[in-house]
């Protein structure tokens, strides 16, 4: 088995648009908004691989009226089995 990544983010947008990035985020797979307020998406996000968590942290740094992406919590959950 593989390991998985879970993260959780903090995702800042301009207050006024917040709802929609917070929408945007949610409908992608592997990424759920946990709340919005006051311009802040908490964000939590799982991945199979470091590399892929830090492709979906630049999606969303990169992502229209983000003004920035903070990792608060980065988890390894390691898949093998022990004998």
């Amino acid at each position: 088995m593989n390991d998985s990544h879970t993260a959780s983010l903090i995702v800042r947008a301009r207050p006024e648009q917040a709802e929609r990035v917070a929408a945007r985020i949610a409908a992608t797979p592997g990424h759920e908004v946990y709340a919005v307020e006051s311009g802040k998406v908490i964000v939590v996000i799982e991945a199979e691989s470091e590399r892929a968590l830090a492709d979906c942290m630049d999606g969303l740094r990169h992502a229209p009226d983000v003004l920035f992406v903070n990792l608060v919590f980065h988890q390894v959950e390691n898949g093998r089995e022990n004998p």
